[in-house]
């Protein structure tokens, strides 16, 4: 491929963007069916060359009618950040370049400049202390790595001996923590019956009492304390929990304190909940996901640490390097070997945009959830519990019970997906279904909201009509 090639191949790339309507097409979900999208890739394997306007063409009538619309304003769904432009450009970049940082002098810049956004990143999330860590592909790896850090910190013979019969440790969260810290439990060999989830308050925050007992009746029973987990943030309603007294305990009792902030984090530059942030700087790890509310595209979470265990001290011939030096291994500390180059977009997009500008997209973000709580209290139970930028509501009519309101919010979640034209997706909270709305997509103005609101409401009340014709 030549340069002029290449030029024209982009221009041909971009063209068809512009044609799809990429920032803000009618509906967000576009295939909804496995049997739809299976039938878009029914083709063999290619045997020889196509031609690029071919392919391109190929990817919009194939491809694109697969692709959910994640950057645009009627997306409400997951904790899915709707990423930024200049990062995507750094995404084109990195592969053009083709970067491996498997070792350091493979790629010299890939490590040295994954440990820079580190330690912008914790400047950013105000806990500048926490300046080293390494990049992954997202909050459960992260979540995962945390872990691995505690035992490689705490126990680090367990590199030669294993774990196996050796000790039962435990860890602990509360009810709302991500699904992640299960899946860590399983692939480190914990096993998830010793992970301990401690019950919630009316606001969702964990109970430090439970904890304490918790913790105080697995040491009795001959267990081993490991981890310690505060959410700054959780996916469920963005609960933020007591995290300085998280820290006392785990202070208290020797544990290692670990703060998953991979969504909500970023709120803390914004006066007005900083302080509900306290104790987040006493961690011994700390997540964080660019990809969530920093905008970055995916993928790219970061783990955060004081200081950085050295979790496997060996290397093969073949990685063997004569002067090692001051030169950043993240084989030494991480299961990847290798590793491409996600610092990249996160260095576009904080330059870019810079501090000030990020933190008034999380406002914004905040604001907008703010306001569509305001537009749906008439109509549904709205959690009070929504300082972040997720919201969670459900329909209840007084003269229906239980089994019939439940049906019915099922119901209209399974109907809005169906629709496509707005992506929102649904949790259980006190046992019963809710709706759940997040928002991370700085572009969505009050008239996106209105469109969602009426949409919602739309949905409800055909069902609530359809109803009455059955029961008729």
């Amino acid at each position: 491929m030549n340069e002029n090639q290449l030029k024209d191949y982009l221009d041909q790339a971009w063209q068809m963007i512009q044609r799809n309507g990429f920032d803000n097409p009618k509906k967000v979900l576009l295939k909804n069916e496995p049997t739809e999208i299976k039938q878009l890739l029914s083709q063999d394997l290619p045997i020889n060359p196509t031609d690029f306007s071919n392919l391109i063409t190929d990817f919009e009538q194939q491809i694109l009618p697969g692709l959910n619309y994640n950057t645009s304003p009627n997306f409400g769904a997951y904790i899915t950040g709707s990423g930024n432009k200049v990062g995507a450009l750094a995404d084109f970049l990195k592969s053009f370049y083709n970067q491996n940082g498997l070792k350091w002098n493979n790629s010299p810049i890939t490590s040295e400049l994954e440990q820079l956004v580190i330690r912008w990143v914790a400047e950013f999330c105000m806990v500048a202390d926490h300046n080293t860590g390494v990049l992954t592909s997202g909050g459960s790896m992260s979540n995962l790595m945390s872990i691995h850090f505690a035992l490689a910190k705490k126990y680090p013979n367990r590199e030669m001996n294993g774990l196996f019969g050796s000790y039962k440790f435990t860890v602990y969260s509360s009810d709302q923590t991500h699904s992640s810290i299960d899946r860590a439990m399983v692939f480190l060999g914990l096993g998830r019956n010793q992970l301990r989830k401690i019950q919630t308050n009316d606001h969702f925050h964990i109970d430090i009492d439970a904890l304490e007992k918790a913790i105080m009746d697995d040491l009795k029973a001959g267990n081993v304390p490991l981890v310690v987990i505060g959410n700054a943030g959780t996916t469920n309603t963005g609960s933020i929990d007591p995290l300085n007294e998280i820290a006392e305990v785990a202070k208290k009792y020797d544990i290692w304190f670990h703060v998953d902030g991979a969504y909500g984090l970023p709120a803390i530059r914004l006066p007005e909940l900083s302080s509900q942030f306290q104790g987040v700087e006493k961690a011994d790890s700390i997540i964080i996901n660019p990809h969530k509310w920093m905008y970055v595209p995916f993928e790219a979470s970061c783990v955060l640490l004081k200081e950085i265990p050295e979790a496997i001290h060996f290397s093969p011939d073949y990685l063997f390097t004569e002067n090692p030096g001051d030169r950043w291994e993240s084989s030494n500390h991480t299961i990847e070997l290798s590793k491409e180059f996600r610092a990249l977009k996160v260095w576009f997009t904080l330059k870019y945009y810079g501090v000030n500008q990020l933190t008034s997209y999380i406002k914004h973000d905040i604001n907008m959830i703010q306001y569509l709580a305001e537009k749906l209290a008439t109509d549904f139970q709205v959690e009070p519990n929504h300082d972040l930028s997720i919201l969670c509501f459900r329909y209840d009519d007084p003269s229906k019970d239980d089994i019939d309101n439940e049906r019915i919010n099922i119901e209209a979640l399974r109907t809005i997906e169906s629709e496509g034209n707005i992506f929102i997706t649904g949790t259980k909270l006190h046992g019963k279904t809710h709706l759940r709305v997040y928002y991370g997509n700085p572009e969505r103005t009050e008239e996106d909201v209105d469109y969602m609101v009426d949409v919602i409401k739309s949905t409800f009340n055909q069902l609530a009509k359809r109803n009455r014709i059955v029961q008729n």
